[in-house]
Order: structure tokens, then C-alpha cells, then sequence
């Protein structure tokens, strides 16, 4: 691996477990972007899949006790339901029209956030129906975490709750993920090896971002939370133009 190659990586993922640690999501939606200019997007996919993966595990152990235990069962069994909808529309639809689709639906939900729209009065549904999207979008294009940052943050979570909850669920539709990974034999020698290149970018943005993660509560926390979902719109949409 060249060196240019392995500062891009490295900077890629220092900067998502940053943001990670700081808003409970993101990191793939700004680890991808950055990596695919110096490696193949295939093997950026795996590297953000094993780091995204190692990410959310550690953060859910040492967060698991402000995490809602309901919030996070339903959401994880909507989206395991949600995978193998996720596997057939990869093979069915265009990445296009999913990534127009997603790109929509984002801009869309970050609309409802920015008006204030609060869905606390509704039940299980709807916990369900956003893990079964999220599962969808998983599998279909590794970007699960918008509909779960629309449920929870409409819920009006606090940001410790809403970090913690999230990082569960993501802990465990990974395992799920990495598994589809592993069998469909795109987990390769040259994936491992540039995530393991990649790890003390990962270890510095753990450790740079955790002290800070209580100084980023109510409206800055909201302020960010909203920004990377405009980003993450935005950037479907851009990467389906392209």
C-alpha cells in the first residue's frame, strides 16, 4: 500500500470515529467519501465495514447503560427483517435510483427535524417500520443510519440516550452485515490488511473525540445531528449523478 494511499485512509477514518464518538452515527457516510479517492471502492467498503463494526462494539460496552433496551430490540429486529429485502434490491434496482431514492427521503425527513416535528406519540410501528428501513438500506448500500437518527431524534432523545441507542443497534445489525460480507467472499486479504493500516487513525479519533462528547448537548448536538443529515442527503444524491 502506497503511503499517499495510507494517509488518505488513515485521515478518512480519524475524521468519521471522530464524528462518530460525537454524534452516535456518521461514520461510514464520511469515511467512504474520503477513502474512495485513494482505494477502490470495494475495498473501501470493507475497511469502513470492519472499523464501522469494531466503532460501534466498543462504543455500545461502554454506553450500553444509557441505551432504551425497548428502542434498541425494536429497531434491531426491524432491520434484521429488513436485510433480505436489502440483498434483492441490490440485485434489482440501480444503485441510481436507490441512491436518489435515499438521497430524497433524507432531505425530506431533515426537513420534518428542522420544523420540529415530534413523533413521541407514537409506538412500536414506528420503531419497527425505521429498523426495517434501515436494515434495507444496510444491505443495499451500506447506509443504515438514517432512518434510526430520524426515529430517535424526532423522539426527542437526549444526546447521551440517543448515542447509546443508536450505537446499539448498530453494534448488532453489523453482525448481520459482516456476515453477508464474509459469504458473499468480499472480505479479502487486501481489505483486512488496509482497515489494520488504517487503525491508529481509528484509535487517535476515539480518543481526541471521547473527552469531549459531554461539552455537545442540546442545540449544538441537535445543529450537528441535522448537518450530517443534510450531508448524508446531499451526497447519495451527488454520488448518483456522478
Amino acid at each position: 500500500m502506497a503511503a499517499t494511499e495510507l494517509i488518505v485512509v488513515a485521515v478518512a477514518i480519524f475524521v468519521a470515529a471522530f464524528v462518530q464518538v460525537l454524534a452516535g452515527f456518521g461514520f461510514a457516510l464520511l469515511a467512504m467519501p474520503i477513502m474512495t479517492l485513494a482505494v477502490p471502492v470495494e475495498r473501501a467498503v470493507i475497511v469502513s465495514t470492519l472499523l464501522g463494526i469494531l466503532t460501534s462494539t466498543w462504543q455500545f460496552a461502554h454506553l450500553r447503560r444509557d441505551a432504551d433496551p425497548v428502542l434498541v430490540r425494536r429497531l434491531v429486529l426491524g432491520a434484521f427483517a429488513g436485510m433480505p429485502l436489502g440483498v434483492w434490491l441490490l440485485g434489482a434496482v440501480s444503485d441510481r435510483a436507490l441512491r436518489i431514492a435515499l438521497g430524497i427521503a433524507v432531505l425530506g425527513a431533515t426537513a420534518l427535524l428542522v420544523r420540529r416535528v415530534s413523533l413521541g406519540h407514537l409506538g412500536a410501528p414506528f420503531d419497527y417500520v425505521a429498523g426495517f428501513l434501515s436494515g434495507v438500506l444496510n444491505t443495499s448500500l451500506s447506509t443504515n443510519g438514517p432512518p434510526l437518527v430520524f426515529d430517535l431524534q424526532a423522539r426527542g432523545l437526549s444526546p447521551e440516550r440517543f448515542r447509546a441507542t443508536l450505537v446499539g443497534v448498530f453494534a448488532f445489525s453489523n453482525i448481520v452485515g459482516i456476515a453477508l460480507f464474509l459469504s458473499a467472499g468480499r472480505v479479502t486479504s487486501a481489505g483486512i490488511g488496509t482497515a489494520a493500516a488504517a487503525l491508529p487513525g481509528w484509535v487517535l479519533g476515539q480518543a481526541s473525540a471521547w473527552p469531549l462528547r459531554h461539552h455537545l448537548h442540546g442545540e449544538r448536538f441537535r445543529r450537528l445531528v441535522l448537518g450530517l443529515l443534510f450531508l448524508a442527503g446531499v451526497s447519495a444524491i451527488v454520488a448518483a449523478l456522478r
